[in-house]
This record gives structure tokens, sequence and C-alpha cells, in this order.
């Protein structure tokens, strides 16, 4: 379950959309080949979609909720078409059945809630509603969040954090790989450890790694900082709500010296599906599938939400 994740900065919330916002633009309805490995797609499997990309998390401003369109395949994209900028958007608390109107804020090109009366909570439902036009077209989407509950806590005496050299041992040789404890939220669907190298560059890069890897052949491929700044591991619920649960973060996850942000979800069963399908869209015998969106109506995308907590890692060399 360990997985390479470009579309982590971590400042305390997930920018899902800085990252992914053209792998939209391919995504197309639902397709189904079984016992094939490729498909024939052209302009006529196109149908306009809203793309919705965002998250709330508790007791934080609705800042950053980008609504955007798709495309069809072999379009020339102008970046400046992206952006639904004239949609529709509100967001209905469902326990109080209030709805907040969205506002688009063309600096960031997210959607955000300007007011301070609307208060995200603790598992708490929340449905989004997204109006557009696209092409001429008409189209409606909305999807609904539960936040998780209060719970999720990193245990910092059981964790293994802070200052470390790389790859270190213990008395007996052991190397010991940081590690973050965590106290379960009750209802999370999965939980997810983002890290984010913060000092990620050429100079710090670990050439000593034992897998004997050279980041600037990988450059010279086409890869970039980002696909190692950038890692992830997640697991499901382990056992009852309030137990303690552990991600270990092992020496190959980590590619660079310096500091390093490790920021925990606990995330609802929206952003679960996303994160787990949205990468995964064929199966080993070649069927092929639609990620799993949890929206209903013209959209699709991720509208989910989370519980975070944060520590942090500096990593120098071991000699």
């Amino acid at each position: 379950m360990d997985w390479l994740v470009n579309s982590f900065n971590l400042h305390g919330r997930i920018y899902f959309q800085r990252y992914i916002v053209f792998l939209f633009c391919f995504i197309l309805p639902a397709i189904f080949s079984c016992g094939k490995t490729s498909v024939s797609i052209d302009e006529r499997t196109y149908e306009p979609k809203i793309v919705i990309i965002g998250y709330l998390y508790p007791n934080q401003p609705i800042t950053a909720i980008r609504i955007s369109r798709n495309f069809p395949i072999g379009t020339v994209i102008d970046k400046t078409e992206i952006a639904l900028r004239d949609a529709d958007v509100r967001l209905t608390d469902l326990a109080d059945v209030r709805t907040y109107q969205l506002v688009y804020n063309p600096d960031s090109a997210f959607f955000e809630y300007p007011g301070t009366e609307l208060k995200i909570g603790y598992g708490n439902s929340y449905r989004l509603d997204v109006a557009a036009t696209i092409e001429n077209t008409y189209l409606e989407a909305s999807s609904v969040t539960t936040v998780p509950q209060k719970g999720l806590v990193i245990n910092l005496e059981e964790s293994i954090y802070g200052a470390m050299p790389y790859r270190r041992q213990n008395e007996n040789g052991e190397i010991i790989s940081p590690r973050v404890v965590f106290e379960q939220s009750p209802d999370a669907s999965f939980y997810l450890l983002s890290m984010d190298a913060m000092d990620a560059s050429l100079e710090t890069f670990i050439y000593e790694n034992p897998f004997g890897f050279d980041i600037q052949d990988a450059l010279d491929g086409g890869a970039t900082i980002n696909d190692f700044k950038y890692r992830a591991r997640w697991t499901r619920p382990e056992n009852k709500s309030g137990d303690y649960s552990l991600i270990e973060v092992n020496w190959f996850l980590i590619w660079f010296y310096g500091r390093h942000r490790l920021l925990l979800y606990a995330g609802d069963q929206n952003f679960f599906h996303f994160y787990n399908t949205h990468r995964n869209v064929q199966e080993i015998d070649g069927n092929l599938h639609e990620p799993l969106f949890d929206i209903d109506g013209d959209g699709i995308g991720v509208f989910g939400s989370a519980v975070t907590d944060t520590i942090y890692l500096n990593i120098f060399p071991n000699y």
C-alpha cells in the first residue's frame, strides 16, 4: 500500500487541485472492456462534465474548491477556459439546512466562502451543488460528504519522528524506521499519511540510498523533483474506534535530506474512493473502468472531507 503521490502540498489541507487539474481533461464516461487491454477512443465518446475537486476540514475556512471542466481527447486546451468561473456553487449544511453561496476567487482560481457564518464541524454532513453551462449544455452536479468525527490524534510519545540520521540503526545494527502512531477517528474510512520533503532539491537528494538510484537519470527521462518530493502511505481502520494504530515510514519513501512534513488524514468515504481508484482504472484481466467519484449528475472528481494532524522529520546524513 505504498504510493507515489504527486498531489499533496501539505499546509494543513490537501491540494489535489494544484496537481491533477489536467487529469480530468481526459476522463471519459464509464468504459467497460472485459478481456481487452485497449479500447478505441475518439471524439464521439466525449460528454461535457463538471469537474469538482474539493475537501472540507473541521474548523477551517473554505478557500479551495476547484470547479472546472473536461475536454475531448486531442483538444488544444486553453488554460483560461479550464475553470468554470461563472458556475453557481452552493454548499448546504445538512444539519441546519442552511445554504451558502461560494464565490470565485480569480487570484487563486478556487471557489471560496467569504463569510464567517459557515463553520465546518466534526461529524456533520454537507452537500455541494454546482450548476454550469459547458458548450451550450446546462449541467448540474452534486455530492454529499460527512466529515469524520473528532478523534484523530498523533501519539507523540509512541511515534518515531524529529531529527535522525538516514537509515538510523539501534545498538544491534537493526534499521529503525520513522513511524506515526495515532488514535483513530470513530468513523473514518481510511488513514492517509502524506509526506512532503520540504527541502527537496538536487543538492539534498540522498544519492547514498541502497537502491543505487540516481535522480538525474529520472529527470533526463521526463520525471520532476515533485515525483520524489511527495510520497504517501495509507491504511484502512485496523481496530475499533479510538484504538491506536500506526503507519511506518519506510526508508525507501524518503529521498531527500532535510525537513519532512508528515500530514495524517482521517478521510471520509468519498476521499477514500477517489484516492484509491483515480489511478487504478484497469484490472489485471484488462477490464477498464471509471474511478469512483461519489458525485451525482453531470460531474466527476471528488468532494470529500478529513480530519488532520501533523508531525515533522529532519533527516541528516549518517556519517
